[in-house]
This record gives structure tokens, sequence and C-alpha cells, in this order.
């Protein structure tokens, strides 16, 4: 019998927790519906895994959820690392830009009936994500401005997520 998605994403918060490395255990998690987000100093730069049942997939990204020089300064500074990135998580994973004002790094897995080895396997990909690309971001935090960071972030569109997408192949967004 398939699991309920509030207990999926719970299992999913859960199990990904307990594999990341002692050093990355300092975070702030949430989920609210169909999303559980996962983030250290600032909600605009988080870890996404995002149930689409809409698109048959499930997303597991960085997202950078603020003003659009916030967003786009975060994709530029990630887009010279996209071949250790790829390397490291694999060729799936993309920058792209998301909406006007928002860009991410993710890639998807099949929507399947949510199960136990689902969440398994969410979970594993959500740690490995976040263990690969905390310490870079950690390094290019300074290369925020500051006042970048204390801009407010557009809101969140319940139920879509932009009108339309763009795909870089490791370029940085508008470049």
């Amino acid at each position: 019998m398939p699991m309920r998605v509030a207990d999926f994403m719970a299992l999913v918060q859960d199990r990904a927790l307990g594999l990341l490395p002692e050093e990355l255990r300092g975070c702030t998690a949430r989920i609210r519906f169909v999303w559980l987000q996962v983030h250290y100093h600032s909600p605009k730069v988080h870890y996404e895994v995002w149930l689409t049942r809409k698109t048959g997939r499930i997303e597991i990204g960085l997202h950078f959820e603020g003003q659009r020089e916030f967003s786009y300064r975060w994709a530029e500074l990630l887009a010279p690392r996209m071949p250790e990135i790829q390397a490291r998580l694999g060729p799936q994973v993309e920058l792209e830009e998301w909406t006007a004002s928002w860009t991410r790094l993710h890639q998807t897995l099949p929507y399947d009936p949510l199960s136990e080895p689902l969440a398994d396997a969410v979970a594993g990909r959500l740690a490995e994500t976040i263990t690969v690309l905390q310490p870079m971001v950690e390094s290019l935090r300074d290369a925020v401005p500051p006042e970048l960071e204390a801009a407010p972030a557009p809101p969140r569109k319940e139920g879509g997520r932009g009108r339309w997408h763009r795909k870089t192949g490791g370029r940085a967004p508008g470049m």
C-alpha cells in the first residue's frame, strides 16, 4: 500500500539527516505539503525535495529563491563548478533558470508509488547532494554581497514553479 505524502516526506527527512556527516547535521528542515526544505544559513538558499505527480518526477535540488540578482549571483558562482558537480553527482544534475527571479541546481527521479524503498533512495540522493554541495556553498558565501541576501524574496507561488525553464548546461543563467 502506498504511503501518505506526509509520512513519506517525514521518512525522507529523518533518513537523509541521519546520513549526513556530523558536521552537516546542524541544519533547519521543514516539510510543507509536497516539499521538504533543508537550509543552513538562509531559507533563500535551501535544498529541496519536491514531489510533482503532474510530471511524474521527484526533484532533489539546491534552490536559490531570492531577488533576481541574489539568485543569479549564486548561479554565476556555481556555474564554473558544474563539471566537478556533475562528476560527483552525475550528468543529470542541471543548473538552470527557474523563474524570473529564482535559479536552481537539481536532478529528478521517477515518481513511483510512495514507499519506504523510494524514501530511502530519495534520502540517499538528498544526503549526497548536501554533502557535495554544502562545502561549496560555504566557500562561496562571502562572494554574495550582504545587501543581496537582505533583500526580501519574491513570494512562492503555490501549485506552480514558474512559467518557463531554460537549461544552461553548466553556464550561468542569462550568460
